[in-house]
């Protein structure tokens, strides 16, 4: 974040609030008139700061995104951890009856979403670790 000169009391924490709710996707509009601040000068923030939202913004996506279990370890850990449970369950079952079929049909598409799920691990390349450090 950047400072501000000492003659703008409040201003910074004005565009803390101003960063943050525009990161979670507020109109201009609305937080002018939220902050209690001309059209103008949040116009005029948003391109200042432009940086800054961007970050938040991504900080607020990745959030969401392991909250709801879309980011890869998250839905492997979860795929896997239904696949525990069903073949528990398998096990305990004498491989008759129709709601064992109906098990034995969510192993195999377990396993094919874990198999969708998979990343061949290897290590970065140098130009990838320098970006990777640059975003830090």
């Amino acid at each position: 974040m950047r400072f501000l000169p000492p003659d703008e009391p409040g201003k910074a924490e004005q565009k803390a609030e101003f960063i943050e709710l525009r990161a979670k996707g507020l109109s201009l509009s609305k937080i002018a008139k939220r902050l209690g601040v001309a059209k103008q000068t949040v116009c005029n923030w948003n391109t200042e700061l432009e940086e800054e939202i961007a970050t938040l913004k991504a900080f607020e996506l990745e959030a969401l995104q392991e909250r709801y279990y879309l980011l890869k370890e998250a839905r492997i850990k979860l795929l896997g951890e239904q696949l525990g449970r069903i073949n528990k369950e398998i096990l305990s079952r004498p491989l008759g009856g129709v709601e064992t079929a109906k098990l034995l049909d969510l192993q195999l598409r377990y396993y094919s979403e874990l198999r969708a799920e998979f990343v061949d691990p290897r290590p970065l390349s140098e130009a990838e670790q320098a970006e990777l450090k640059a975003l830090r």
